[in-house]
């Protein structure tokens, strides 16, 4: 392998394996805002609290019902029906706002001022005492009321109506036509206060803590759309400077020491080679091509090593029938056919053993460049070559592969290429 090619950095002279983060699923073909579902949201704490009230509205509505007719003897004969009648369309139209999300709000708006204006016109609407032992109608409906404002205002003006109700609540059941009922209209009101005040509490707390999911959602989702740009572009840099390397810088080398006419026409062929190479290499994206065989991975690194100056075996090995991504089959394929071309030109003359081997590894794919030439120490190689560190190691990292050069002086080369699917998940 060629000592001017190899990691940079690297710790061991037997061993260059680059440093690696727990792999991660790749990012392309994922679409974030679908793939990222948060548990608590505003929308659906929304339909919740809007179906909750829905329910509650209609069934106390119900259960209130037999209380307002018994009532009706001693209520305004017009105005104490309008208000009764009034308030229950008011609960029906809050329980279908639920099929009509947009009549939400508005619904449960109105839902909180007609019950207050209930509650507050009760004296004008009452032209005899109520018994002793009943209670205003409205008094059953105060957390409907309470709970509508809590949701359909803001949260300073549902504390105000919170607090109002309960107050109004008292003054009129101190009266004659509220009951005249004493200490237990006082009871009755902090019990509506502590049971609306529980519900307001419950509302705004839940509702900032899904505000706050909501943006940290769109949080994750814009920094994992801002790391996929970044992933594609890290990519695509280990892709040109692979080519720049395989094909241009070849090129150009065998331009300079062109002799002869068949050198010149040599050289003319890589160069037009190297164009096609970065126009595909900007035309190609993921999953234009459909997935590769193993067999066909190594009939291409079989033809591609065959025309080399040296000879390189291909060694028999299990391929079955797995489908690789034909990303993966690029960037594995042009790895190998990069260390043999490394081992062509520094390992040694004809006389050296180099053999490839492609085979499938349970669900993945492993491939061997190896030969047993001159070896090198991979600690001696100036950083600022490419050709193991762009054209081979990066470029399988960049597909989620492993790469691994084990070599030392005298003792040859193996370059070793695996890649196995991520089956824990990917999006």
């Amino acid at each position: 392998m060629a000592a001017a090619d190899a990691v940079p950095g690297a710790g061991s002279a037997a061993a260059a394996r680059p440093a690696r983060a727990p792999r991660e699923p790749a990012p392309f073909g994922a679409d974030p805002a679908r793939s990222v579902r948060a548990t608590i949201t505003q929308a659906s704490l929304e339909r919740a609290f809007t179906l909750l009230l829905a329910v509650a509205a209609i069934g106390f509505g119900a259960t209130t019902a037999p209380a307002v007719l018994d009532q009706l003897p001693y209520l305004d004969p017009f105005w104490g029906p309008v208000v009764a009648c009034a308030l229950g369309v008011s609960f029906l139209v809050v329980g279908g706002s639920v099929f009509v999300r947009r009549l939400a709000q508005p619904a449960q708006i109105v839902c909180a001022l007609l019950f207050l204006v209930a509650l507050v016109t009760w004296p004008l609407t009452v032209h005899a005492p109520i018994p002793a032992d009943q209670v205003p109608w409205p008094w059953w409906l105060c957390t409907v009321g309470s709970t509508a404002a809590a949701m359909g205002f803001a949260s300073w003006r549902a504390s105000v109506y919170t607090a109002l109700v309960p107050t109004v609540y008292v003054v009129i059941r101190l009266t004659p036509v509220g009951g005249d009922a004493g200490a237990r209209a006082l009871l009755d009101g902090v019990y509506t206060a502590i049971l609306s005040g529980a519900v307001l509490v419950i509302i705004v707390v839940l509702r900032r803590a899904a505000t706050a999911v909501d943006v940290a959602q769109a949080t994750a989702v814009r920094r994992y759309s801002h790391a996929i740009r970044e992933h594609a572009t890290e990519v695509e840099r280990v892709q040109v400077d692979a080519i720049v390397h395989d094909s241009v810088l070849t090129t150009l080398l065998s331009a300079a020491r062109a002799e002869t006419a068949d050198a010149e026409h040599l050289a003319a062929r890589m160069a037009r080679n190297a164009i096609d190479h970065l126009e595909a290499a900007a035309s190609d994206g993921p999953g234009d091509a459909p997935p590769v065989s193993v067999v066909d991975l190594r009939a291409r690194i079989t033809d591609a090593v065959a025309a080399l100056a040296a000879p390189v075996r291909v060694l028999d090995g299990d391929v079955a029938a797995l489908r690789v991504p034909a990303p993966v089959a690029d960037a594995i394929a042009s790895a190998a056919l990069q260390a043999a071309v490394n081992s062509v030109q520094h390992a040694g003359g004809a006389d050296v053993d180099r053999w490839v081997r492609v085979e499938q590894r349970g669900i993945g794919v492993h491939v061997e460049v190896g030969d047993d030439g001159a070896g090198f120490d991979v600690r001696t190689i100036p950083a600022e070559r490419l050709g193991v560190r762009r054209s081979i190691v990066e470029r399988v990292v960049a597909v989620e592969g492993t790469a691994e050069i084990v070599s030392a002086p005298g003792a040859g080369t193996r370059v070793r290429l695996d890649w196995t699917p991520d089956t824990g998940g990917r999006s």
